[in-house]
């Protein structure tokens, strides 16, 4: 294998490999960098795989994702922090039934069939995906115009009490 984001999950995961690397996130696929909520497209995300045998001797592969990423808040569209830090325990199976019935065994296995090519990227990129918020935004936007304008409103529910006192 001349890339070095594939790997033979099987063949890693045996010999207990690791590999440790850091990408850009424009450097990686176009749904990971188009994403809307990033406030820096250059930020650099690392990860760690590990590869190894659990005490059932079954294959697994241990990936950490960690990156420092600002993302763009939904109430005031100023960048925040975003701390990623997101590990998974992988068990690898070779066939879709034992992987069924491991995943009804254990509700919170992740497991995944085994391929002869893994590309490493993939799996960096849905760990980042599903580690993003829904909505990101502050706690607090420290925005005085916006919370102005929010003082003078009334409550447009104060109506339906009048309403329901009758």
């Amino acid at each position: 294998m001349s890339d070095p984001n594939l790997i033979d999950p099987e063949v890693f995961a045996a010999e207990g490999q690791e590999l440790q690397s850091s990408f850009r996130l424009d450097e990686l696929d176009e749904r990971v960098w188009s994403h809307e909520y990033f406030a820096d497209k250059q930020a650099a995300v690392s990860f760690s795989l590990k590869g190894g045998r659990d005490r059932w001797q079954r294959l697994f592969l241990d990936l950490t994702v960690r990156s420092d990423v600002p993302l763009l808040c939904q109430r005031c569209i100023k960048p925040m922090p975003f701390k990623l830090e997101e590990t998974s325990h992988i068990v690898l199976f070779a066939d879709e039934n034992r992987l069924d019935e491991a995943m009804l065994a254990d509700e919170e296995l992740e497991g995944m069939l085994l391929e002869k090519e893994l590309d490493v990227r993939t799996l960096i990129e849905d760990q980042i995906l599903m580690a993003l918020p829904f909505s990101p935004r502050h706690d607090d936007c420290d925005n005085a115009a916006l919370q102005a304008v929010n003082q003078d409103k009334p409550n447009p529910f104060a109506v339906l009490v009048g309403l329901k006192s009758r």
